[in-house]
């Protein structure tokens, strides 16, 4: 692996946090990348405290071992703190500990932020502590991932570059069979409603997570299209099983929600300019005739839709390499914060006010 950038004299000192999911695969590419020196590991479960950071990630012992002792961690002077934590059911953790990360000074880039990735249209609660522990530390703030993050941000305004006049922008997310894809019981029941009665909201429907996630994003490119938004709204639905739907995490039994979709908005003149669409199904989910299809018949990613001149469509999917078996949206969520560390170290103090784009936010890991 030849590195495209970063010595040992210039390497980025990165603390990691958090080793679930998303956090082991970006802890992983912290460690292989040659920009990057890992010096420190914080976790939170007992059992994980003295483990190695790479047998943490399914790398050989680099010789760090995992801590719960967040002093310590601040002891070791990192340039970066690479947040990757879980904020399911834990936000005012996740914003507590950002905030004492930046308060000593430390840059923080992360995963567990979501409606920081746009920090104008951030929900006030995240945006205003997170604000003024950067201005109080002297620190800088990014909050970055895949969709939201890379794909619903810089890919568009990539198009918008080559566009005309823009009747409307639209992105269809295509998240299909997701008991193969994100065998996680406990977002895809609870916080989606997967096997839930008829009438049961989904949970991100309903403590306004599908607005505080993704409604930065409507307004970015709104903003970025110079179109006044007079509001976003909000539309979903749900359907129901025909029949059992024996899927990879159990039975999902008849008559329960086994897909939904929704659809955020924003609004100007009473017409829908920009637009994020989000399709969410189990294995044998029947596909409703009055649902847009996907680019390609049972294969999730997304559409990228612009009505104007020209007409504008874009298909992305993203696929594991050979023998992989990390979701490749995980993997694209780590990489996309890992790919920003040293960038955001060079930043000035505060919040990035826009996603980070360009020829410095690319991988540094490159096979010959």
């Amino acid at each position: 692996m030849t590195p495209l950038r970063g010595s040992a004299a210039t390497k980025c000192r990165v603390v990691h946090v958090g080793t679930g999911l998303t956090g082991r695969v970006a802890l992983r590419a912290i460690i292989d990348d040659p920009a990057l020196d890992l010096i420190g590991v914080n976790v939170s479960s007992p059992t994980k405290i003295g483990a190695d950071a790479g047998r943490l990630c399914g790398r050989p012992d680099v010789g760090i071992a995992a801590t719960a002792d967040v002093a310590a961690v601040l002891n070791t002077q990192p340039d970066c703190i690479a947040y990757c934590a879980t904020a399911v059911g834990r936000e005012e953790e996740v914003i507590a500990d950002i905030v004492g990360y930046l308060e000593a000074g430390i840059n923080v880039v992360t995963i567990s932020a979501i409606p920081m990735v746009y920090p104008k249209a951030a929900p006030a609660h995240w945006r205003k502590p997170i604000e003024h522990a950067a201005r109080k530390g002297g620190a800088t703030f990014y909050a970055t991932g895949c969709e939201p993050g890379f794909v619903s941000l810089n890919l568009p305004t990539a198009l918008l570059s080559g566009a005309g006049v823009v009747d409307s922008y639209r992105m269809d997310e295509y998240a299909l069979d997701l008991d193969l894809a994100y065998p996680i019981w406990e977002v895809l029941h609870e916080s989606m409603g997967f096997g839930k009665p008829d009438g049961h909201v989904p949970i991100r429907i309903a403590v306004g997570k599908v607005n505080n996630d993704w409604e930065p994003v409507v307004r970015y490119i709104a903003d970025t299209l110079c179109v006044e938004v007079h509001r976003v709204a909000l539309a979903w639905e749900t359907i129901l099983a025909p029949h059992d739907l024996d899927t990879a995490l159990g039975v999902i039994p008849k008559d329960t929600i086994c897909a939904h979709r929704w659809q955020l908005s924003a609004i100007s003149d009473d017409r829908p300019v920009v637009s994020v669409q989000y399709f969410a199904t189990v294995t044998s989910t029947p596909w409703p005739e009055t649902w847009p299809r996907p680019a390609q018949p049972g294969r999730g990613g997304m559409v990228f839709r612009i009505e104007g001149s020209p007409n504008m469509t874009l298909d992305l999917h993203l696929d594991p390499s050979v023998g992989d078996t990390t979701n490749p949206g995980v993997a694209a969520t780590a990489m996309a914060a890992v790919n920003a560390i040293p960038a955001v170290i060079d930043a000035p103090p505060g919040l990035l006010p826009a996603p980070l784009a360009g020829p410095s936010i690319v991988t540094r890991q490159v096979r010959c």
